[in-house]
């Protein structure tokens, strides 16, 4: 999963008066977390430490200090770009909260290979979508930004999932317009359902959602399909529609954010975009609030499982493969500290 979420600001505001950008009144309901005051470097200090941090109750993490982070809406408020985490189930969220992340990602593509084992062709079901994100929401380490690809169907499956996903704790939930799954005979182009049909998706998900606090993004495919130019009038359709936000995968270059920048009067976060366009202090300029790479470090732990895998196939001793990084992070994966000190209030 990768693209561009925007957020919709004030409709009074313009271009050049948004230092401070916030989101539209109609749409201003509260996403998962805690109210929190901090700065975002006396949050992430506090994240420096082997504390996960606030969770649901009966988690073990719940052991720890008061939360004190800031809301997923108070962090696409901010005039700052920070980096989210992509994430894929509790122990990844837990190492996110770790190292400073306040906003996670789960995308499909993660989602499908940690569940199922399968590539991105969704076969990964709603269910499994849905439990999967309790898991980690679960943990409360990070706000989570789930792709929830198309939906799992037509205009009324939206409706269940966007249910299920709140009840879930998600903080935003992403719907595409693109036609999934795969239909025979269709060519390597990922195909489009009507701009028409993609507004009528986005309306049962804000129905579904009714007063609740998840956010609903929207999100077009076409920058890869049919162009930037049907790209941007798809944009401003999902957001005329009133969803909470705008997300846009596969950026390429600085021209097609700065078009989509002046086209829709929205805060943005950019994943997965070519790495000519991470610069901090212009992203933020142009509205940019959160930055996300990708799910690169799936790709990464995967091969390393791999290798450790083998190398034990291959009879390296257990003291050889286990080394203290390796002791250190599975102690943090696994909120370690915090298990021993509900260990040492209830159980002796």
């Amino acid at each position: 999963m990768a693209g561009l979420l925007l957020i919709i600001d004030n409709p009074d505001m313009t271009r050049s008066n948004r230092d401070q950008p916030t989101l539209s009144t109609e749409t201003s309901r509260a996403p998962q977390g805690t109210q929190g005051t901090q700065s975002t470097q006396s949050t992430q200090s506090t994240h420096q430490t082997e504390a996960t941090g606030r969770v649901m109750p009966g988690d073990a993490s719940a052991y720890q200090a008061p939360d004190t982070r800031r809301t997923l809406r108070q962090i696409l408020s901010a005039d700052e770009c920070l980096v989210a985490a992509s994430v894929f189930d509790a122990a990844s969220a837990r190492l996110a909260r770790h190292i400073g992340a306040e906003v996670g990602v789960l995308g499909g593509s993660a989602a499908a290979q940690v569940v199922l084992g399968v590539p991105d062709i969704v076969l990964l079901t709603a269910s499994d979508l849905v439990e999967q994100s309790r898991r980690i929401c679960r943990t409360g380490c990070v706000h989570l930004i789930v792709d929830a690809d198309h939906g799992y169907g037509n205009a009324l499956n939206v409706m269940r999932t966007i249910s299920d996903l709140q009840a879930a704790g998600v903080a935003a939930t992403c719907l595409e317009d693109s036609r999934l799954p795969k239909e025979h005979g269709s060519g390597p182009q990922q195909a489009l359902v009507s701009m028409e049909e993609g507004c009528q998706k986005m309306r049962a998900a804000l129905h579904a959602r009714g007063d609740g606090p998840m956010l609903i993004l929207g999100r077009t495919n076409a920058i890869d399909s049919t162009g930037i130019d049907d790209a941007i009038a798809r944009l401003q359709a999902y957001e005329s529609v009133g969803v909470d936000a705008l997300f846009v995968p596969y950026l390429k270059q600085r021209d097609d954010l700065e078009r989509i920048a002046s086209a829709v009067r929205s805060t943005l976060v950019v994943a997965g975009a070519h790495a000519s366009l991470f610069d901090p202090a212009w992203l933020a300029q142009m509205g940019v609030r959160v930055w996300m790479w990708g799910h690169q470090p799936l790709a990464v732990a995967t091969a390393e499982l791999l290798r450790a895998m083998q190398s034990a196939q291959n009879g390296m001793p257990a003291s050889e493969l286990l080394n203290e990084d390796a002791r250190r992070a599975s102690k943090l994966a696994t909120a370690s500290q915090a298990y021993e000190g509900l260990t040492d209030q209830f159980l002796r």
